[in-house]
């Protein structure tokens, strides 16, 4: 019996750790990746500025109109996915990962519906950037929700979160400490029973 008790709590304990190294790159994945998203955004709609000359020249439309919807599109949902990321990897949000899941959805098909915008024929990267971007959120947050899912089964077990044999020999002996502690102090009186005198023999007074 305690051979299948370690078993299943070295078994929970390794499981635990994975959900815990999921978490901590999901974290950094929707951090760092937003952050990319906006810079290059940015400097896209500040870079364009060297060219627009060359640009009116040869007739074409200017590109800045489109690099502003571009990043005004990063401005949206990057810091949603930030947020949503956080919910998801600190708090195990199931409710986030299902709104990082819904946005990034939207957002590649809005994309892919504007796939034939004069605009991506020119600067065809910039869709291939969104597209991405948008594509590797939803796999992140389907990731987060299925991770949430064994979580939330994990931390229901006996154990949670040490997961140590020892440990909870220990809590268990405290607890059954403490419950005999309380039992003591609730029948026990602060009123002391007055101890009987001795009466001694009135012979032996003689």
């Amino acid at each position: 019996m305690k051979e299948i008790l370690e078993y299943d709590y070295a078994r929970n304990r390794a499981l635990l750790m994975k959900c815990n190294r999921i978490y901590g790159v999901l974290f950094f994945y929707f951090i760092l990746s937003s952050i990319l998203l906006l810079l290059y955004s940015f400097l896209n709609l500040i870079c364009i500025g060297v060219d627009a000359n060359l640009i009116m020249k040869a007739g074409a439309e200017p590109l800045a109109p489109n690099y502003l919807l571009l990043l005004i599109d990063a401005a949206v949902i990057a810091p949603m996915m930030i947020v949503f990321g956080l919910m998801i990897t600190q708090r195990h949000h199931d409710l986030s990962a299902f709104f990082a899941a819904f946005f990034t959805t939207a957002n590649l098909i809005l994309f892919i519906v504007k796939r034939n915008w004069a605009f991506f024929d020119r600067v065809p990267i910039s869709f291939w950037v969104f597209v991405l971007y948008s594509f590797l959120g939803l796999t992140a947050a389907v990731i987060g929700f299925h991770t949430n899912i064994i979580f939330h089964k994990i931390e229901l077990l006996p154990g949670y979160p040490q997961f140590n044999e020892r440990l909870d020999e220990q809590n268990i002996k405290i607890d059954q400490f403490q419950c005999e502690y309380n039992r003591l102090k609730r029948t026990s009186s602060d009123k002391m029973e007055e101890l009987p005198t001795p009466q001694l023999n009135e012979n032996n007074n003689e």
